[in-house]
């Protein structure tokens, strides 16, 4: 199978090659970015040249870590590495696409923490609307089933017993394990619920399943709509083995 164009996108920015990224596309680019929100064809030359500069600066580099495709649509995830003063920041991402009949790409969605960019999360309103037809598959409609009721001993059986999630802030941010899976569900709920969520878009290919979506509550607190994407990764029994975050939502309750 050939590799998605979607994988070649933060390499090519990291390089500030334009015209390489222009030919990613099947028309003018189009990108929402967690930051400037949509950059459109007109603004896609500066856009390019000032994330290169700010991505040499630091001295960027990119790890690939899955991609997952269907015809329509791919999420591509990735860990981005920046050298700055206070350290090195490593960042997880994913970009998803809507991808052209030609193999192309019509247009992409970033996702990731501002959180170590920044030092503070930045509110992010949704990058698609909600599609209320949208159904979630198996262990992940199960899944979201136990979120929204707040059901911490059903979540915890969606998970393999070495199963993992990993926050959106960073890639040591991880859960691994029902243990710390429990005390991470149950300091999540401790505000009074979870997330509520609605559904955009969806890729499945079996393994993989990566979903985008707006966070429209969390609990009893006012919620602003807010974007989202997650990718889920089945083991053999068909339970979670992984679930990986893309978001800047900042929890409304005390983090312990």
């Amino acid at each position: 199978m050939a590799t998605h164009p979607i994988t070649r996108y933060v390499p090519l920015l990291i390089a500030g090659d334009e015209g390489g990224l222009r030919d990613l596309f099947s028309g003018a680019p189009r990108v929402n970015d967690p930051y400037l929100g949509w950059v459109e064809d007109a603004r896609f030359a500066e856009f390019v040249e000032t994330s290169h500069a700010t991505l040499r600066e630091r001295a960027a580099t990119v790890e690939h870590v899955h991609t997952t495709a269907n015809a329509a649509r791919a999420t591509e995830e990735c860990v981005v590495r920046m050298v700055r003063p206070a350290g090195t920041v490593t960042l997880p991402v994913a970009l998803a696409g809507d991808t052209s009949s030609d193999a192309h790409l019509e247009s992409v969605r970033v996702y990731h923490s501002m959180r170590a960019l920044l030092g503070y999360s930045l509110p992010r309103p949704p990058t698609m609307p909600p599609l209320s037809t949208l159904v979630l598959p198996d262990v992940i409609g199960r899944y979201h089933d136990c979120l929204a009721r707040r059901d911490l001993a059903g979540i915890l059986e969606q998970f393999a017993p070495d199963g993992e999630l990993r926050e959106s802030v960073g890639a040591e941010a991880v859960h691994r394990g029902l243990g710390e899976l429990r005390r991470f569900f149950t300091v999540l709920f401790s505000g009074g619920g979870g997330p509520g969520f609605e559904h955009c878009a969806i890729v499945d290919e079996g393994a993989s399943c990566s979903v985008e979506s707006v966070v429209t509550a969390w609990g009893r607190s006012p919620f602003p709509p807010q974007a989202a994407a997650a990718v889920y990764e089945r083991a053999d029994t068909g339970l979670l083995s992984g679930v990986r975050m893309y978001d800047d939502v900042e929890l409304p309750l005390a983090r312990n």
